[in-house]
């Protein structure tokens, strides 16, 4: 019935969510699982309620009952439970603002405000100098990332869905009631409609149907730092103390490595997917080094281990989650920013209904393709 192209978090919730419903499934994956090439890698992700737009506030609390469900066909705990400090030197702060009037937006949410005075006293690892305003998010915390993926290809498994890993797409011919699927291997699947989630490889596949979608992938470099006393709650900083990326750094508690926290930049240099580390970050590394030393005086400002990741960006940093004009049978999932693991299973739930024809395109602009003017070659 359906081809998922990307065994990502995003290609595997699709997966899990069509299977689930009891459709025949495939999953096409070009790297043999588990594998660390992509944005799904790695033990952690942050995950949270607290969202500029209200929509994807919203959004969250059915994000967090399916992660709740896969916790409970698996019985694997894949949520950490910290609290979300959102944070900056500057009380008008755009970002930390919007995400304040968000929670007051949507009924029922919980969280606390800070002025800069009551963020010193509070949390004394951070040197705001009373200045600056905080936001706390109780329900934030950290999703298990590879753990997730391992569960939810289990889900996929368990609900008949097949996965077939090492194997690249070669082409994609459409019709208006079948997709068909070439791979590198030479193999042909069928079927009667086709979910791209192929992370920072969309781009080229989507080429391929005469598509150019305004997609960016960059590297991000994870760093990890010591610290034997340090704020217990994962975070994000905006502000002045930034410096010159106009985006927001953010951090995890002590989780990965015993004794250090992992700290991180949210923009690096664009890349060659397939070439994800050959751009240098020593620029990133010096200048978040600088970050920690006026802001957190408990953590050691030099990196201890240091990894990759990769975002792949949309001009507006928001998912494109929609179908082809051309082709309402190919669904698309791209585009996430850097802030698509915690939302993957509700993801995953939109593509099924999209690919399932339950909707034939996306009435959400926030995940419209159409907010992109003239996107077809």
């Amino acid at each position: 019935d359906h081809i998922v192209i990307g065994g990502g978090i995003n290609g595997l919730c699709t997966a899990y969510q069509l299977a689930r419903r009891g459709t025949r499934t495939i999953l096409i994956e070009k790297f043999p699982l588990p594998h660390s090439r992509g944005s799904s890698h790695g033990q952690s992700r942050g995950i949270r309620r607290a969202y500029p737009d209200p929509f994807l506030c919203s959004l969250m609390e059915q994000a967090y009952a399916e992660w709740d469900l896969i916790t409970q066909l698996t019985g694997v705990k894949l949520i950490k439970e910290t609290g979300l400090l959102c944070f900056s030197d500057d009380p008008k702060n755009k970002f930390i603002n919007q995400i304040i009037s968000s929670f007051e937006k949507n009924e029922g949410s919980t969280n606390s405000v800070f002025s800069g005075k009551e963020m010193e006293e509070k949390f004394p690892f951070i040197r705001l100098g009373g200045e600056g305003l905080g936001c706390f998010d109780p329900t934030g915390g950290v999703v298990m990332a590879d753990k997730a993926l391992k569960s939810i290809q289990e889900l996929c498994k368990r609900f008949g869905a097949v996965i077939h890993d090492g194997d690249g797409v070669e082409d994609i011919i459409h019709s208006t009631y079948k997709v068909q699927v070439k791979t590198t291997s030479g193999k042909r699947f069928i079927a009667k409609s086709c979910v791209i989630c192929a992370g920072p490889w969309s781009g080229p596949i989507l080429e391929k149907l005469g598509y150019k979608i305004p997609l960016k992938p960059i590297k991000i470099p994870v760093y990890y730092w010591k610290s034997d006393n340090f704020i217990p709650h994962t975070w994000i900083y905006e502000g002045d103390l930034n410096p010159g990326y106009g985006v927001h750094f953010w951090g995890l508690p002590t989780l990965e490595y015993p004794g250090l926290v992992k700290i991180c930049p949210h923009s690096g240099p664009e890349i060659d997917p397939d070439r994800r580390d050959a751009p240098s970050t020593e620029n990133i590394k010096q200048e978040l080094t600088s970050f920690i030393k006026k802001l957190f005086p408990t953590v050691e400002p030099k990196v201890s281990v240091e990894e990759s990741c990769i975002y792949t960006l949309s001009p507006d940093w928001n998912p494109i989650i929609d179908t082809l004009p051309a082709a309402r049978n190919i669904a698309i999932g791209v585009g996430f920013s850097g802030t698509g693991f915690k939302l993957g299973p509700v993801t995953g739930s939109i593509l099924a209904d999209l690919a399932m024809g339950i909707k034939t395109k996306q009435d959400k602009e926030i995940f419209s393709l159409d907010r992109f003017k003239g996107p077809k070659l």
